[in-house]
């Protein structure tokens, strides 16, 4: 398992710190969920985009296109050569990232019925969100959950890890994915976090789409690696 968490962040870094324009072209199947809104889902094979070719069996892209406009939100169905079990990547990046929190969670709910046709739910073992001041909206509700919970002290220490990890157990983040996996009976069991420390306030504005107003963002917003593993009910 420790292996694992090490190539996914290893992943987090690579991806976060790609741009996923044009990466779509190439697209390798069109899916049509709904007739009246025109909903597709594309399908891309992964083959060099990321790294991990040799820990991988397989992984795969989806995005959900509606009418001609193309979602930049990619997230990627990652399937290990070792013991089958599978991860999904969110592939967030540091441009082109135009949805929001809420629209990524509307795109995971059109996304999940295909791609849990191709990889078995029953074998999925985490989730790599990638930095926290990417799910814009997501960040300051967590910073502001945060702060009610352990005050304005900003200085976070490695040895206070645990105590952010189980904050975050506890927080929006994991009850929107417990909510988003309920019909696959899946639950979040673990948060993992790695560099965890405040970044700014205008960091997290260039980096991410936001819907709040953004006089009310907090001047330090709590940002790190998120690692989500989860279990079956």
């Amino acid at each position: 398992m420790k292996n694992l968490i090490l190539i996914i962040f290893s992943l987090i870094i690579f991806c976060s710190c790609s741009n996923q324009n044009g990466q779509k072209g190439n697209a390798e199947t069109k899916i049509k969920i709904d007739q009246n809104t025109q909903t597709t889902i594309g399908k891309k094979n992964i083959t060099n985009e990321i790294a991990g070719s040799a820990y991988r069996k397989r992984a795969t892209g989806y995005f959900v296109i509606s009418k001609s406009d193309t979602s930049g939100f990619m997230p990627i169905f990652y399937e290990s050569q070792d013991n089958g079990k599978i991860v999904i990547i969110l592939y967030l990046s540091y441009s082109n990232n135009t949805e929001t929190y809420n629209q990524r969670l509307s795109e995971l709910k059109l996304i999940f019925p295909k791609a849990f046709e191709e990889y078995n739910p029953d074998s999925l073992n985490g989730l790599s969100i990638g930095r926290l001041i990417l799910t814009g909206d997501l960040a300051i509700e967590i910073t502001n959950e945060y702060k009610n919970k352990f005050g304005d002290n900003e200085n976070i220490l490695t040895t206070d890890y645990k105590g952010v990890s189980d904050f975050l157990l506890e927080s929006k983040l994991t009850k929107d994915l417990n909510k988003l996996f309920e019909p696959y009976s899946i639950v979040v069991e673990k948060v993992s976090i790695e560099k965890a420390f405040f970044t700014s306030k205008d960091e997290l504005i260039k980096f991410s789409s936001l819907t709040q107003d953004t006089s009310k963002i907090p001047n330090k917003v709590l940002d790190c690696g998120i690692w989500i593993k989860f279990k079956n009910k």
